[in-house]
């Protein structure tokens, strides 16, 4: 991944100075000039732009979730609320719109160069920089983001309120809508750590082979995950977050652990894979990949799960979006990022996992699936056989991984941390056996488990 690594020695320089900047520009918009615009866009007109339905690039169609009809707006009007940036408090007003203006800037210069050149080939240090920053804050900007935490709050107060708390205690009190603006700002001027999540996935293109074409959101950042025990975070082993840059572009930041596996794919000699194989030419190369109407439609229908309530097209047909807002639950209004689990339930089942028992690797730089012929219940940790002896060799070469889970079809039934899988090469081929890195806290489960008949779990 020649393009991807030659990017990569002065980041941290360009990290630390991008960060200065930063806190220069929210010093900076406390003193911009009286009268200030009251309009705010959680969205970009810049990016919006590029989704115009007009050569004046001045109008776009918008598709209502929770009303199911599309109408036209200006891009001056769409993805944007009065006052949304503007803290009203003790009679005095804050607006911090000003806040954006550096990064929508060099956004909008990015977004433009990336449609004209259609091409990453020819960014270098400073543009994959200014990408991730865009990435970061359009991901915390937007209405959806400010108003997880209050909806995490209540479910909060209400689980609290069903234990007996006073939810009258201030301490319990649920975020005001300043409060929300603050951690708005607050988020903006820390979000070092996720532009760095960003900085560690590697950028590609995609674009349409056939007459579909990306539609974008009130909430654009989204993320998938192709692998069926993948989780949806920036941190996540095989995260795959996405942006519409405009109707025939989408850039996709990939997760390391795709690009090795695709490294990997194309080290090989081989005509299978033929789809995988160009998909990672295209990555390494920085030139966009050409997908199908189908994959374009699914891309679309992330768009839709994961927005809060608007849909951004250049075109008025929105039927691409209608079967899943009747067929998928979540599709309508959204309104948290993330929910609290009920208490005293499990992980919700993953639906794609396959059936049968597997056990879920994650390592410091990789993950797997092995899937399980046997378990034995009286062996020590999680004991047991697979026929994936490729993984399971693979997998037990580090000495510490990060995790495994133990899955019964859909369902989690055990999770251990800083283990080491152990080769049982006395019991057969396939048999191992997932225990605590450290001796130490090995004897101990050890100990407890003769004592009391049970184990640690």
């Amino acid at each position: 991944m020649k393009r991807w690594l030659s990017c990569r020695p002065s980041f941290q320089a360009n990290i630390d100075r991008l960060g200065r900047h930063a806190s220069a520009a929210y010093l900076l918009f406390m003193s911009k000039p009286s009268k200030p615009p009251r309009k705010h866009h959680y969205v970009t007109q810049a990016q919006l732009r590029h989704f115009a339905r007009d050569a004046g690039r001045t109008q776009i169609h918008v598709f209502d979730k929770t009303t199911g009809k599309s109408f036209m707006s200006s891009i001056l009007d769409a993805g944007s609320e009065n006052d949304f940036n503007t803290i009203t408090e003790d009679g005095g007003r804050l607006n911090f719109e000003a806040m954006y203006d550096a990064v929508d800037d060099a956004g909008a210069a990015i977004v433009a160069q990336i449609a004209e050149h259609r091409s990453l080939s020819w960014m270098g240090d400073q543009q994959v920089l200014a990408l991730a920053d865009l990435g970061t804050v359009q991901m915390l900007r937007t209405k959806l983001a400010r108003e997880t935490p209050g909806v995490l709050v209540e479910e909060m107060r209400d689980l609290l309120d069903k234990l007996g708390a006073d939810l009258n205690d201030p301490q319990l009190a649920p975020p005001t809508d300043a409060d929300a603006k603050r951690g708005t700002i607050e988020a903006f001027a820390k979000r070092t750590s996720h532009r760095n999540s960003f900085l560690r996935l590697m950028p590609g293109l995609v674009e349409p082979a056939g007459s579909a074409r990306f539609l974008i959101s009130d909430h654009p950042v989204v993320f998938t995950n192709p692998f069926p025990y993948g989780d949806h975070g920036l941190q996540a082993q095989g995260i795959l977050v996405h942006l519409p840059l405009s109707p025939t572009l989408l850039l996709t930041w990939h997760c390391p652990t795709i690009v090795a596996r695709l490294d990997r794919l194309l080290c090989t000699e081989g005509k299978e894979h033929a789809t995988l194989r160009a998909y990672g030419r295209g990555l390494i190369s920085g030139e966009p990949v050409a997908i199908s109407d189908e994959e374009v439609e699914r891309h679309n229908v992330v768009q839709v799960t994961q927005s809060r309530r608007f849909l951004f097209s250049h075109a008025a047909d929105f039927s691409c979006i209608r079967d899943p807002l009747t067929t998928e639950p979540r599709s309508g209004q959204r309104d948290a990022l993330v929910h609290l689990g009920r208490m005293g339930e499990g992980p919700p089942p993953r639906r794609r996992m396959p059936q049968g028992w597997n056990m879920v690797v994650h390592g410091p730089r990789d993950h797997c699936l092995l899937h399980l012929e046997e378990i034995d219940p009286d062996g020590e940790g999680i004991t047991a056989r697979t026929s994936d002896l490729a993984l399971l060799n693979a997998a037990a070469q580090d000495t510490r991984l990060d995790y495994v889970e133990l899955y019964d079809g859909p369902r989690q039934r055990r999770h251990l941390g800083q283990v080491k899988l152990e080769v049982l090469a006395n019991r057969g081929p396939g048999w191992f056996r997932a225990v605590h890195f450290d001796d130490s806290l090995r004897a101990l489960d050890r100990h407890i488990s003769e004592t009391s008949g049970k184990k640690m779990g």
